[in-house]
């Protein structure tokens, strides 16, 4: 089938998309095989997409590569005063000048995040030794200051344990962006190199197909994470 798909043909197709389809493959008008997401509606499909067929049906992905969308968090309800709605008003504009939650935003892959959760840590830690210094000096009583400091320690020690942990055992993060975008690439190079190896395009298409399917089954990210472990 060409680019040259005439409107009923293209309807039909379109209907053949499976309603849990998060994904589906196209040709572009330049002749690049690519998934369209299609989470939020066909709209994402172009006019001058051709969507490609196999067995007569399209190929699609139930899942990507990646981290799993969570249900929305339900919305909160409204303030009961105006002075409430002042205070939620200004945690808010704290929350959003807040260095850490800015740099998890901007990716949770970055070393940053755990520079800035370490010096979280180590803030409220220097915060507590101030406070226990002045209440001793005062005469106060300060076994809860050392108790909550030394947890703050406890923490900020352990993160770092847990980072040196993940470097030493290399395992990759599956869930992450980039190796979303890292897989996907290696699926297009190997779908390239069965084309350049003559395997038919509908063949190709078929293991891709199968391959889609096995990776949308529930076992097989945890199987991948105990391959990696070496289990």
């Amino acid at each position: 089938m060409g680019v040259a798909q005439n409107k009923l043909d293209r309807d039909d197709i379109l209907a053949l998309i499976p309603d849990d389809a998060k994904r589906v493959k196209v040709r572009t008008e330049k002749g690049h095989e690519k998934y369209r997401d299609i989470s939020e509606g066909l709209d994402t499909i172009l006019p001058t997409d051709e969507i490609v067929l196999v067995s007569s049906k399209p190929v699609t992905m139930k899942s990507a590569p990646g981290r799993k969308k969570k249900a929305p968090l339900p919305k909160a309800p409204p303030a009961v005063n105006q002075t409430v709605a002042q205070l939620q008003i200004a945690k808010q504009a704290f929350l959003d000048r807040d260095p850490l939650l800015q740099q998890i935003e901007r990716g949770v892959d970055g070393e940053d995040v755990l520079h800035l959760v370490m010096r979280g840590f180590a803030q409220e830690s220097a915060s507590l030794e101030f406070e226990r210094q002045e209440a001793e000096r005062n005469g106060r009583e300060t076994s809860q200051l050392s108790i909550r400091r030394i947890n703050a320690l406890k923490a900020l020690g352990e993160t770092w344990i847990k980072r040196k942990e993940q470097l030493a055992g290399k395992v990759i993060d599956m869930e992450s962006p980039a190796f979303a975008q890292l897989f996907e690439f290696m699926l297009e190079t190997f779908r390239e190199a069965m084309l350049k190896g003559n395997v038919p395009r509908d063949q190709a298409e078929t293991v891709f197909s199968r391959l889609s399917e096995r990776m949308g089954d529930d076992t097989w990210e945890q199987e991948a994470r105990n391959k990696m472990k070496g289990v």
